[in-house]
């Protein structure tokens, strides 16, 4: 029972704000104009900052760390063939099928999967934290880049073609700011820096700014998606989501499974992982 009181804890809120978003539609205090919107301050202001505190603010982080990384990275590879293969042979629409290879291969590792981490297995948290900035956001956002360009029929993603694609990702906030943390981690400060008073005040008010706005990421994207949902366009659609399912449910977690033993990955390490990779379609899939 106390497990359970914690996975439900865990899950409750998110569930809610999503329920929240579309009470606020059918109130229609959101409309559908709104929910762009809010996906775009989410996509370029606050999941941003939230991944540059994250890095800022995350512990020493060993050599070793980046294992469950790459474990995760197979398994998204083989959600990935498995999709392709069979969407190819359901014969899915260009469009179908890359919507599938975004929401059947990645997964919320973040708004769902850090709550989950810390009320399951607090001590894997770091591992969480570079399972879903480095194992699935910036793969996702890579492959919502080509996919969008490949299959996408060309809406929204602008003139040029994959790479333009690519580089539009490489000069997005996002990738930015995972860049900035990383360096910014690996500089070396000097003593003379980082005893000083005003610095670590500055530092203090910067860090606290960029705290703010990462606390504002999951209300909003989960609101957004709450207003954006339409039940009924889920009619007809049976066979790509049970697809997408399948993958999330058994292919990618089994995957992870087999490749934290070959890597030698064990106990809460690998619990966390197959854990990470067993979650629900990401809500920035959805959103991109």
């Amino acid at each position: 029972m106390p497990l359970f009181a914690a996975i439900l804890s865990a899950l409750a809120p998110p569930f809610l704000l999503i329920l929240l978003g579309w009470g606020l539609k059918k109130a229609r205090v959101l409309h559908p104009a709104h929910v762009p919107i809010l996906n775009g301050l989410v996509v370029q202001v606050t999941l941003p900052a939230l991944v540059l505190h994250g890095l800022l603010s995350a512990p020493h982080l060993s050599a070793a760390l980046a294992l469950p990384v790459l474990a995760g990275l197979g398994a998204e590879a083989a959600a990935a063939a498995v999709i392709y293969a069979v969407g190819r042979a359901m014969r899915l629409t260009p469009g179908v099928l890359g919507a599938m290879l975004l929401v059947g291969v990645y997964g919320n590792t973040g708004f769902i999967g850090y709550p989950l981490t810390l009320a399951l297995v607090p001590n894997r948290f770091p591992e969480t934290i570079l399972i879903d900035q480095f194992g699935m956001s910036i793969p996702m956002y890579l492959s919502a880049a080509l996919l969008g360009a490949q299959m996408g029929g060309g809406n929204g993603t602008g003139g040029g073609g994959r790479r333009g694609a690519v580089l539009r990702f490489l000069r997005s906030p996002l990738f930015l700011s995972a860049i900035l943390g990383i360096v910014l981690r690996l500089i070396p400060v000097p003593p003379a820096l980082a005893d000083s008073a005003w610095l670590r005040a500055a530092g203090g008010v910067v860090g606290k700014c960029l705290e703010y706005l990462g606390q504002g990421t999951t209300p909003l994207v989960l609101l957004a998606l709450g207003a954006a949902l339409r039940p009924s366009a889920a009619g007809g659609r049976t066979g790509p989501m049970a697809l997408a399912c399948a993958c999330k449910l058994l292919v990618s977690p089994l995957a992870m499974w087999g490749l934290c033993r070959l890597l030698g990955l064990g106990g809460e390490v690998r619990m966390d992982g197959v854990l990470e990779m067993a979650m629900p379609a990401a809500v920035m899939a959805s959103v991109l």
